[in-house]
């Protein structure tokens, strides 16, 4: 059985708010690569990784907009399948 009296905080609703830390755990370079190449291509970052996983591919114009934000050519940031 609980007992209410130790149970029961002395602070109030927005003083434990107030109390938490706003400290956030930063993000690892892939996640913010990401997030950039989502932000700057108006996609979700569940595509992005569906680009980087190669289960899909951007259009051209997407790629270009990637090519103009890394400063790398598209040709090299996306070379054409190899058949096989």
């Amino acid at each position: 059985m609980i007992d209410k009296e130790k149970y029961v905080q002395t602070k109030s609703f927005r003083e434990i708010y107030k109390g938490l830390s706003n400290k956030t755990k930063k993000k690892t370079p892939k996640a913010e690569f990401v997030e950039r190449i989502a932000n700057v291509t108006c996609r979700e970052p569940t595509t992005v990784r569906q680009w980087l996983s190669g289960t899909q591919r951007p259009d051209r114009l997407v790629q270009e907009v990637i090519s103009k934000e890394l400063g790398v050519p598209i040709d090299d940031l996306f070379p054409e399948p190899k058949a096989v």
